[in-house]
């Protein structure tokens, strides 16, 4: 599945939105979310989650989350409804099964909304989905039947994929998830709220032999030709016949890294930093999801919509600016939306791909996009352009102590400005901040 639009209405702050996710009439690759703290970033995240997974999976996923959705300005009967429209691929269309439309098979693939409504009193989701043709309105044919995204989740649908990653995305330890009850459509997602452990390395404990050394080929793929893990030269195959278990992934020596003095250094994933296990964990995941359901497909024919939140999250800058390219190399057919807090990541992404959120003054949500070209700025054209990050000192002792040198060494300053230096000198002095320059002496003007 492919998200083409997103719809809102007071959900938390976000009173009235609608988003685009199409591009010149397709699906946009990558949408990355950018604001402060408490401006609905994950709860867009999660709106589209539940939108994909209809009302029952919703309902499930959502358990804890759904009696915080409604916005507390709203009288406790305001409706909160989130609407997305789908598409799919004409890759696969001809293997993807829809539900209810098999006597009736479109030549290409249909479109699907997902309507769902919630509120204060109400407490749980309700909502449906229908089919719509290209002009938008429901498809012909199809108003007598059963709910089609219901349908889908309830029976674990193939090409219906949908993921999401919340920040709690970390190696499980060997052997940790092999006795879990596994349900694809709620494992995927449950991340996002905060959920249990990914799967993520564990899924070889899922496969055969044979599927379990082909998936640590297609990580290596992911990981080192692709460039996901900066300084990593190899994941190496271990044990006879390749993957035979998680330990040999996971708790052996499985990641051949090339330290500054030239020598090879093997270390197991769990001893690596959070940023490489967190990246290992979600990509391994999300490849493991996709094999689970539909055999071993190549990272560059898995299709779907991912989403992930703080995508940054423990990546030193360096290793954020690649990130994204990497990505796009890796997995070049998959929808990507997420969140991020760091001007690194940007310079991967075109203009039209970054949304800015900002608080209105009543306190609702809007977003904003910028017309520059991410890649061309600089550190702190960065910062100005999407977070809203003006001065070159950022800090108030910096600010203070650039102000007092201005002023110091200013002869003819005013008396008033006179008075302000000394403030600040004492004020600094206070703060510990040595101030070594003495001021000029005062010239009159």
């Amino acid at each position: 599945m492919y998200l083409h639009e997103l719809k809102v209405a007071n959900l938390k702050l976000l009173r009235d939105m609608t988003i685009p996710f199409l591009h010149e009439g397709k699906p946009r690759p990558w949408t990355v979310f950018v604001g402060e703290n408490g401006l609905c970033k994950t709860s867009l995240l999660r709106a589209i989650a539940l939108a994909a997974s209809g009302p029952e999976r919703g309902n499930q996923l959502g358990t804890a989350y759904i009696p915080t959705m409604p916005d507390k300005r709203q009288p406790e009967d305001a409706v909160v409804s989130i609407e997305a429209t789908f598409g799919f691929s004409e890759l696969f269309h001809e293997e993807r099964k829809y539900p209810g439309l098999e006597g009736m098979r479109p030549p290409r693939p249909p479109r699907l909304v997902s309507k769902l409504t919630t509120s204060a009193r109400v407490g749980v989701l309700r909502g449906s989905s229908q089919y719509l043709d290209d002009s938008g309105t429901q498809l012909p044919g199809t108003e007598s039947l059963p709910d089609p995204l219901q349908d889908a989740r309830a029976t674990g649908l193939n090409l219906w994929f949908v993921a999401g990653y919340g920040v709690n995305r970390n190696l499980p330890q060997p052997m940790s998830t092999s006795g879990r009850t596994y349900v694809a459509e709620l494992d995927r997602l449950q991340s996002l709220f905060d959920g249990p452990p990914l799967i993520a390395t564990d899924f070889v404990s899922r496969f055969d032999a044979e599927t379990a050394r082909t998936f640590s080929a297609e990580l290596r793929r992911a990981f080192v030709e692709h460039g996901l893990l900066p300084d990593v030269e190899d994941v190496l195959l271990m044990g006879r016949g390749g993957v035979s278990d998680p330990r040999t992934l996971v708790a052996a020596n499985r990641f051949s890294m090339r330290l500054p003095s030239g020598e090879e250094l093997r270390i197991p994933a769990l001893w690596m930093s959070h940023g490489y296990q967190s990246t290992i964990a979600w990509v391994a995941d999300l490849v493991g999801q996709v094999w689970s359901e539909g055999g071993r497909i190549p990272l560059d024919q898995i299709e779907g919509l991912v989403i992930i939140d703080e995508i940054d999250l423990h990546l030193h800058p360096t290793w954020q600016r690649g990130l994204i390219r990497s990505l796009r190399r890796a997995l070049p057919r998959v929808q990507f939306v997420a969140t991020t807090h760091s001007p690194m990541v940007l310079p991967g992404l075109e203009p039209h791909e970054i949304f800015i959120l900002q608080q209105e003054q009543d306190g609702s949500v809007r977003w904003d996009q910028s017309a520059q070209q991410p890649r061309l700025l600089t550190g702190g054209e960065l910062y100005e352009r999407f977070f809203d990050i003006r001065s070159v000192y950022p800090d108030e002792h910096a600010q203070k102590l650039h102000r007092y040198l201005r002023l110091a060494s200013d002869a003819y300053r005013s008396d008033e400005e006179d008075v302000e230096m000394e403030a600040l000198r004492s004020w600094l002095q206070r703060e510990g901040v040595p101030v070594a320059y003495e001021p000029v002496p005062r010239r009159q003007p």
